[in-house]
């Protein structure tokens, strides 16, 4: 517990009345749930939209794995729907328990083919179906079972369902994909032709457009290859942690075979970004379908790790100069330029700007922003974040997608949008690294305040901090704590670069030891420290290269 004395003498963030965790004085109440304030305006109201999208898509039906507790896709689809699972769980798992983090998995995972393949959804009935059109349903798997296992562990893989593990079933999940849907002659995973990571396809103009059949034009595309690569590394993580190293080392051949594939075929020097994709047959189109930056796939080519540090910078400024010279309300336009009216038949996507033709996704966007706090881009992930802030408050709730204009469309409580907007907020803005067993802060803040207390309710660890900022006296203050006190990492953005002098930085009073971290234009400050009640503070800035926060 800090000292009260010591707590009240900090700089204030107007308007903040939240009492955080340890941070609070004997007499405050002690926050049970996940809850911040921020001198942004718009971060607390857009924080409610996330927790309120979760609260109308709430699913429980008795399933052949017992109660099923978990999300629906949206207002639209009341499935519980894998690919979504995995959005949503950035969101979800500040707020639920174990059984709504993974029961759903497990229902899904039950119905697993003798091939490996899963269905994309099941509902209420115990029905299930697979939009065939698309690659992404077992990566969609590994990916949210990895997530569950940094909150509830790693046991939950030896679970068995019907008679086989939690992880032989990941396995053979993703072994589905390489048996069924891999291109040996050009090395990547294939799918059909459909926009970037969407499952409407080319073809048909009515509801068979999400299934294959003889007439499918089959293309290898940026989205698949990064999914499968993330989910082929997450795999090798799990199994490397149960000790089966031999099967490890598989996976993670795989997942280099297809990034040294989408580099050679995919990658474009030039344009500084993936293409689309490869077509695998005749067809061609009368327009340069290379000149199509592809959102979704190139933002999961970042996030998987599969782009590597130098293209993900690349991939970031022309997301950013595409939403500029399309004069794009926000980030998440998914399609620049979109397919030319006609080029689809389905009523959904025949139009530019439409559902996945190229309508904005906070989806996306909010993927993206999260890999652009990590990667210097901080300014203009905290604008785009904004941005997406007002055009959902003006549209009153999280769509699923928004034309131009920033109207809503589609479900209008999308479950994908809250898990990709707490994804970008809590750990790409606030800087959360909060696992059962670790914990980490990485705020990207500057001159920002804040005042914020995130807690995993399924793994029963929380962490508070608080950052001022005081300009008169050139001093940042940053109060933390964790109920995971075992050593970790501060990385924070600085709100200004260091003086001449060089920087003081205090812990408790004493001088700690620390880093200085150059990414692109941004100052970070690095430190190793335990997460027992500490208040640092910084000085020494550079006050003549004074900048605000846009």
């Amino acid at each position: 517990m800090l000292n009260p004395d010591r707590r009240r003498r900090l700089p204030k963030i107007a308007g903040t009345v939240l009492v955080l965790s340890a941070l609070a004085a004997p007499e405050d109440p002690v926050p049970r749930t996940t809850t911040f304030r921020s001198s942004i305006p718009e971060l607390q109201p857009l924080w409610r939209l996330v927790r309120a999208t979760l609260g109308r898509n709430r699913v429980a039906f008795p399933g052949k794995t017992g109660r099923v507790e978990g999300f629906s896709a949206g207002s639209l689809y009341p499935q519980v729907w894998i690919r979504d699972l995995a959005t949503i769980l950035p969101a979800a798992k500040y707020y639920d328990s174990r059984d709504s983090l993974v029961s759903g998995l497990e229902e899904i995972l039950s119905f697993q083919g003798p091939d490996g393949g899963l269905p994309d959804w099941v509902d209420v009935r115990r029905s299930i179906d697979k939009n065939t059109t698309e690659t992404d349903q077992e990566a969609s798997m590994v990916l949210a079972a990895e997530q569950a296992v940094r909150i509830i562990g790693p046991e939950w893989l030896g679970k068995k369902i019907d008679g086989r593990t939690i992880l032989d079933r990941l396995d053979s999940a993703l072994a589905f994909v390489l048996n069924n849907r891999f291109e040996a002659g050009r090395g990547l995973i294939k799918g059909a032709h459909t926009a970037d990571w969407g499952d409407v396809g080319l073809e048909d103009s009515d509801r068979t457009a999400v299934y294959v059949d003889a007439d499918t034009h089959w293309t290898c595309d940026i989205y698949d290859q990064s999914m499968f690569y993330g989910a082929a590394r997450a795999l090798a993580g799990l199994l490397q942690g149960e000790g089966r190293t031999v099967r490890a080392g598989f996976w993670m051949g795989r997942a280099e075979d297809v990034r040294s594939a989408a580099d050679r075929l995919l990658w474009q020097e030039d344009r500084g970004f993936y293409r689309v994709h490869i077509h695998l047959d005749s067809l061609r189109h009368g327009f340069d379908e290379d000149e199509m930056f592809a959102l979704g796939g190139n933002t999961e080519a970042i996030l998987s790790g599969l782009a590597g540090e130098t293209k993900a910078a690349r991939i970031i400024r022309t997301a950013l100069d595409r939403q500029s010279s399309f004069r794009m309300p926000t980030i998440g336009a998914v399609l620049l330029p979109p397919y030319p009216r006609g080029t689809f038949k389905h009523p959904m996507v025949d139009d530019p700007y439409e559902y996945q033709n190229g309508g904005l996704w906070d989806w996306f966007a909010g993927k993206l922003i999260r890999a652009m706090f990590d990667r210097g881009f901080s300014a203009e992930a905290r604008a785009a974040l904004i941005a997406i802030a007002r055009k959902n408050l003006a549209a009153g709730g999280l769509h699923e997608w928004n034309a131009p204009d920033g109207s809503g469309r589609g479900s209008s409580a999308f479950t994908g949008s809250a898990g990709s907007l707490a994804l970008a907020a809590a750990e790409g803005y606030f800087g959360i690294r909060l696992t059962r067993n670790s914990c980490n802060l990485e705020p990207r803040l500057g001159k920002d305040g804040a005042k914020v207390f995130f807690r995993l309710p399924a793994a029963d660890v929380s962490v508070a901090y608080e950052s001022a900022w005081d300009p008169e006296r050139g001093r940042l203050t940053f109060r933390f704590e964790s109920s995971v006190r075992r050593p970790g990492r501060l990385r924070l953005l600085l709100p200004e670069p260091p003086g001449k002098a060089g920087l003081v930085v205090l812990l408790d009073g004493r001088a700690a030891p620390f880093e200085v971290e150059r990414i692109r234009e941004e100052t970070l400050l690095v430190l190793e420290t335990d997460f027992s009640p500490h208040v640092l503070t910084v000085r020494g800035f550079n006050f003549s290269q004074r900048k605000s926060n846009p």
